[in-house]
């Protein structure tokens, strides 16, 4: 009887813990982590196709955070020399972005619109959509269990968008309970709710300034047996930027 009551009391603990937190409250806890109110990083990108053919890129990205709602990012390739100078700028003020695309093979500035979402973001198997942050509210979150990645303590979410700019009918997400960083996403296709079509995943997590850093992530098209891999080189953390490199005039130089 006594083991019996303690299994009960374990189960009813268990339960509690796992109703301390919410689904929308994980995909909020992702997008509060603190990522640095600025950052640079030295990145290589590696597109390999279904034979394991692999082409590389190296480019920059710099981050500002003011806020949630307040973002700004810049990307700039800088090799192989049909990309290099090809950059990519996102302004985010109280959570209304521009996206600009500048494609230095054409030498115009482009400016990416809602209907790209599920366009390829430079011939990648990333498309506008995965790059873009994440916002909670912009999802309704459920399902929420706890699990181990890995070895690691995860919680698993579904999420769907609020709204019909997706490329995705859901996702399923494992987020690390003690960086509350997304180590696995699962994507599901928009007409066949039950078909996953793209994987990602972020590994090599490193601690960086105090902040967990996701040295590779790579996205998997499931659809084409492809995948793209970013390789973090070295990233900084709040260091000082100039403003003027979020802006169009300097996609060009």
């Amino acid at each position: 009887m006594r083991i019996f009551i303690a299994f009960c009391f374990l189960f009813m603990l268990s339960v509690h813990n796992l109703s301390a937190i919410t689904a929308d409250e994980v995909l909020q806890g992702v997008e509060n982590r603190y990522v640095g109110k600025t950052s640079k990083s030295t990145t290589e990108m590696k597109l390999i196709d279904s034979s394991g053919n692999e082409r590389k890129r190296d480019l920059f990205i710099y981050r500002r955070k003011i806020d949630n709602d307040n973002k700004d990012n810049f990307i700039h390739f800088t090799s192989p020399s049909d990309m290099k100078g090809t950059t990519y700028l996102v302004n985010e003020k109280n959570r209304e972005k521009s996206k600009w695309i500048y494609l230095s093979a054409f030498k115009n500035i482009r400016k990416i619109v809602a209907s790209d979402f599920g366009t390829s973001f430079v011939s990648s198997d990333f498309t506008y959509e995965d790059m873009d942050d994440i916002h909670a509210s912009d999802y309704t979150c459920t399902n929420l269990t706890e699990e181990k990645l890995d070895g690691e303590d995860v919680y698993s979410i579904e999420c769907v968008k609020k709204t019909s700019d997706t490329a995705y009918s859901r996702s399923i997400l494992k987020v690390s309970k003690e960086k509350m960083i997304i180590l696995k996403g699962m994507f599901f296709d928009k007409k066949d709710t039950e078909k996953q079509v793209k994987e990602a995943t972020a590994k090599s997590l490193e601690k960086i300034q105090e902040i967990w850093t996701p040295k590779q992530v790579t996205m998997r098209d499931l659809r084409k047996n492809t995948m793209t891999v970013l390789e973090i080189k070295k990233a900084e953390y709040d260091l000082t930027l100039e403003a003027d490199i979020f802006t169009e005039r300097n996609m060009k130089k």
